[in-house]
């Protein structure tokens, strides 16, 4: 009968993980260990249950032969695990099971008699006697404690050895770009698809755990990142019924002044609240438990200037709600499903320090974050367990002009913009004086008069007026489904046998129309500003507009669909032999890209066009892709122990699904068009980097070596540490470039030859496309040499954790430094500024210290829990700061085919020459509990960068540049001024 109850659930469990709309990663840990005599014999027999309120039943298993015993899957919390062998004493411990963590409990039965309770610290522990990870988890009590903000992100500043970062769209860097990180919420990989940057919008109010793995990966979970990877799980509803109100708020009086940046003043009032809310508990006591969650973040700013003045109001409202039930139909069979839906409104987006105050400059944006899980797991006996995940991932994002032009760009001869009245025509970039060039400053001075913005009573360029610059919509989503099973052989050497595999599938429909003409620049007639139209001679270019239309004709729908498919196997075996542990495993993938606009054909490209088709753009073939996966842990003394560890990562995200979409080029999508100084057309062009590219033929993906060698110490039971240096080399990267860059601009030494020698005769097959191809840059590479140090403590009232991290981050391909305004953008992967033309190659100084260079890394933090029901949290950072070099087009004019006057990604000194100046930075909790009436009152003030250092960073680095606030070598940005947020909750 049990076997045939077992034998439905689990085809219950298959089927609802087949058919469920939503769900990806085990949130779970485990606890481990073995069970011994007091003479230290083996005692095998002996029953081990773990109760928790996140576990509806108990879970159960026996130690085997060895004494050993393991409970897998555990959802993170905390346990009682008790041990029992008739004629033995019963001994219980209380255990803190991690997320990704593994707990291990060794204990020792003496005869029968009075019951052993001991408390195992475990969450306070770096010291994995069996396992080369390098992790870090953090429990909700820590992130209570402790002064962290709404946002996911915030909780990226306790990871160890990641350097601390305020940019809003991109990640930090840790031994990789901010791209090469993954995040998962929640289990569910919300990476940006296609981009691999944290734009979704997760919050921390239900967080129940987080982990960071940051090196040393095994082949479980198939971690691919070349960075960090970041977990977490939700709360969950227990056998008791709880919940909590709260309500959050940073007024304009408890945020500090925040020192100006540039030339231009700006100054504005902002409020911000967050309200939540949640309630859970057991809707079928010890079988099914429910939780749920309500969360509403707002930010308004009024009385808002800048160069032109007064600025309409800014609003943005967020409301987020979120579902989770737990079921156990057995005690070996867990399954969670849980929903979260978030919708965004912003009103009055997207106006700059130097944009009119006017509604008409200004965007309106919505955004929807939605997330849907569901998993299982069987504990199928003591030696074996399955677990079976799928999810769903969907981030729509939308914004829209506050004034729509009805005007039509037009490439046909003897058209005209109105001159006078640029402002009725897009969105107009002001020029502004250049130094020596008298006929350039006579023609843009009446523009100047008209549009510029007041510097010390003298009108000045550099700002943009007119429209709002776009219509856009841009939908991602990513569905995950993931099979594992793992089963334990052997017994004086024991097997952890792990297979796993995944299969996702990442998209983007993207809708983009410009608004008129688009953007509208002013050449003025400099030297070097000439369009030659076929057939024609070289004309002097005194405007040019530039604009982005969607697909025509109803041909594929309006937007361009994107796609980039990854096939996932692991295969993992743990050895145990004594007081040593081994790993051997790997990871193998293929990955597969999807764009829009070709279908196969017997041709030399092995395409013909056709808008709108989706097309298999590029395939990564399993061959490619071994990761290995080895290392070695010796606890000589059962517990402290010495590791060794190499790892290969093949980072599954790219751009190019979309960046290379050949419907780029039949539609012409980008196009920009220049005109004389009446305002007649001259011509247009392609915009060359927005076109389809064709790939050059079997590439090697880009991939990253990693060895770790490193040390865990327990040295009593409050304090442990960990010490490793790690060395990281990550090299084949993948970028779009001229056919003909190495032919042109080659240095010596390099291969003198186009990446495709029949480009022109492909291209003339399928229809007009790009020039640039899809190539692996020739000896581009980064490296990484790290030495980390970490400590924790915990006693009956304080937890503290340290870490001091020397790291030198170096190389000739900065994925992180490829932008002039600030990089803080979700920038293509593949498909960026690098090796764009003459003077943007990596030969061209970029071999020196990368943007995410930082030699000095340390942070302590930390809580004491104080008699009267309160709390003190601290948080202390020390950084270096960022490398950053002069950019100066000047010293490439000597390339065949330059006439630029662009300094971006030209790199006028080697990379990394300078450095901006260090930061320090201390965020203070204090936390107060009031008991009334067997209910909590809890009152919360939060202060961030306490002693107000507002270090400049991200200084600007073109010589040359006109069109921003600020001069060369000033800070474009500042780590963010001192403030508080308070809080008011009510648990009951």
């Amino acid at each position: 009968m049990l076997a045939t109850r077992s034998s439905r659930c689990l085809l219950l469990l298959f089927i609802v993980a087949l058919a469920a709309p939503f769900a990806i990663a085990q949130q779970t840990g485990e606890i481990t260990g073995k069970v011994s005599a007091v003479d230290g014999s083996t005692l095998p027999g002996v029953t081990v249950e773990a109760r928790s309120n996140v576990l509806p039943q108990p879970r159960v298993t026996t130690s085997g032969d060895t004494g050993d015993y393991r409970l897998p899957v555990l959802p993170p919390g905390t346990y009682t695990v008790t041990y029992t062998l008739a004629g033995l004493e019963t001994v219980t411990r209380t255990v803190h099971v991690l997320l990704n963590g593994s707990a291990t409990v060794n204990v020792a039965l003496g005869v029968a008699g009075v019951s052993e309770s001991i408390t195992v610290t475990a969450d306070s522990s770096l010291v994995d006697p069996d396992s080369t990870a390098i992790k870090s988890a953090i429990s909700e009590d820590q992130i209570e404690e402790l002064p962290v903000g709404q946002e996911y992100r915030d909780l990226i500043k306790l990871a160890p050895a990641v350097q601390y970062s305020e940019d809003a769209i991109r990640g930090p860097s840790a031994g990789g770009s901010g791209q090469d990180n993954v995040y998962l919420f929640d289990g569910v990989n919300v990476t940006l698809p296609l981009f691999g940057t944290l734009s979704a919008e997760p919050s921390t109010h239900d967080i129940e755990q987080i982990s960071i793995t940051k090196g040393g990966a095994t082949a479980v979970d198939f971690i691919r990142s070349a960075g960090f990877s970041i977990d977490s799980v939700s709360k969950t509803g227990t056998n008791e019924y709880k919940g909590e109100v709260g309500f959050q708020f940073q007024n304009n009086f408890m945020r500090g002044d925040a020192e100006q940046i540039g030339r231009v003043p700006t100054d504005s009032n902002q409020d911000r609240t967050w309200l939540t809310a949640n309630f859970g508990g057991p809707l079928l006591r010890d079988r099914l438990l429910f939780y749920a969650s309500y969360y509403r973040p707002t930010v308004e700013r009024t009385d808002r200037t800048n160069a032109y003045g007064a600025l309409p109001n800014f609003d943005s409202s967020r409301d987020e709600l979120f579902g989770k039930l737990t079921y156990t139909p057995t005690g070996t069979i867990l399954l969670h499903g849980s929903y979260r839906a978030s919708e965004r409104t912003v009103e009055n987006a997207s106006i700059g320090i130097t944009t009119p105050g006017t509604p008409s400059t200004a965007l309106n944006e919505e955004a929807t974050f939605n997330v849907g899980i569901f998993e299982g797991s069987w504990v199928i006996n003591s030696r074996s367990f399955a677990t079976a995940k799928y999810t769903n991932f969907v981030n729509d994002t939308s914004s829209l002009p506050n004034v729509l032009l009805d005007v039509v760009p037009s490439t046909a001869a003897g058209t005209r913009l109105d001159v006078n009245n640029l402002e009725q025509y897009g969105l107009i970039t002001v020029p502004a004086i250049v130094a020596g060039q008298d006929a350039y400053n006579t023609f843009i001075g009446p523009l100047l008069q008209r549009y510029g913005y007041l510097d010390g009573g003298t009108r000045v360029g550099g700002g943009q007026v007119g429209v709002g610059l776009e219509l856009n919509e841009q939908d991602f989503f990513r569905d995950s489904a993931q099979f594992g099973y793992d089963f334990t052989i052997g017994s004086k050497v024991s097997h952890d046998l792990h297979a796993g595999y995944l299969w996702s599938k990442d998209g983007e429909d993207l809708m983009r129309t410009s608004n008129g003409w688009g953007s509208i620049t002013v050449p003025g007639g400099r030297p070097g500003s000439t369009f030659t139209p076929p057939g024609g001679t070289a004309q002097t270019v005194f405007y040019t507009a530039q604009f982005t239309r969607s697909l025509e004709g109803g041909v594929g729908g309006n937007n361009i669909h994107s796609e980039y498919v990854s096939h996932n196997l692991e295969l993992n075996d743990t050895i145990r032999y004594n007081n040593w542990s081994f790993n051997a495993g790997f990871v193998i993938s293929k990955d597969i890209l999807y764009g829009q606009g070709l279908r196969e054909a017997d041709t030399l490209s092995g395409y013909v066009a056709a808008p709108g088709n989706k097309y298999k753009m590029y395939e990564i073939p399993w061959s490619k892709t071994l990761q290995p996966r080895l290392g070695a842990t010796w606890a000589y003394n059962g517990l402290d122990n010495v590791y060794f560890s190499y790892a290969r990562y093949v980072p599954a995200a790219s751009s190019l699904p979309r960046a290379a979409s050949w419907d780029r080029a039949i539609l012409g999508l980008t196009t920009r068009v220049h005109f004389d100084a009446t305002g007649t057309i001259i011509g247009s062009e392609q915009l060359a980097s927005s076109s389809g590219k064709l790939f050059v033929e079997d590439l090697d993906p880009r991939h990253t070596d990693e060895y770790l060698i490193g040390t865990s110490q327990q040295f009593n039971s409050r304090w442990s540490g960990r010490a490793y240096g790690r060395y990281r080399f990550s090299t084949n990267f993948w970028e779009d470039t001229n056919n003909n860059a190495r032919v042109l601009w080659g240095p010596d030494g390099t291969e003198r030859a186009l990446y495709i020698n029949d480009l022109t005769a492909r291209l003339a097959q399928i229809g007009s496309g790009s020039t640039y191809v899809i190539a692996e840059l020739d000896g581009a590479f980064t490296k990484q040499y790290e030495a980390t140090f970490e400590s924790d403590w915990r006693g009956d009232r304080t937890f503290i954790r340290g870490s001091y991290t020397y790291a030198h981050y170096y190389g000739n391909f900065d994925q992180d430094n490829t932008s002039l305004d600030g990089n803080d953008s979700a920038i293509f992967l593949g498909s960026s500024n690098v090796a764009d033309g003459p003077g943007r190659q990596i030969w061209d100084n970029k071999l020196g210290d990368l943007r995410g260079d930082r030699r000095h890394l340390l942070k302590v933090y930390g809580s004491y829990q104080l008699p009267w029901n309160g709390t003190i949290g601290g948080f202390g950072l020390y950084q270096s700061g960022q490398p950053w070099e002069a950019w100066n087009y000047e010293i490439y004019r000597f390339l065949p085919g330059f006439s630029g006057t662009s300094d971006l990604a030209r790199y006028g000194e080697p990379a990394g020459r300078r450095r901006s100046p260090a930061h320090i930075q201390f965020d203070a909790s204090y936390t107060q509990n009031v008991p009334v009436f067997g209910y909590n009152f809890q009152f919360v003030l939060d202060a961030f960068n306490l002693f107000d250092n507002e270090t400049g960073y991200d200084l600007e680095p073109s010589v040359h540049r006109t069109t921003t606030n600020v001069r060369f070598a000033e800070p474009r940005n500042r780590f963010d001024p001192r403030r508080y947020q308070l809080a008011v909750r009510f648990e009951f």
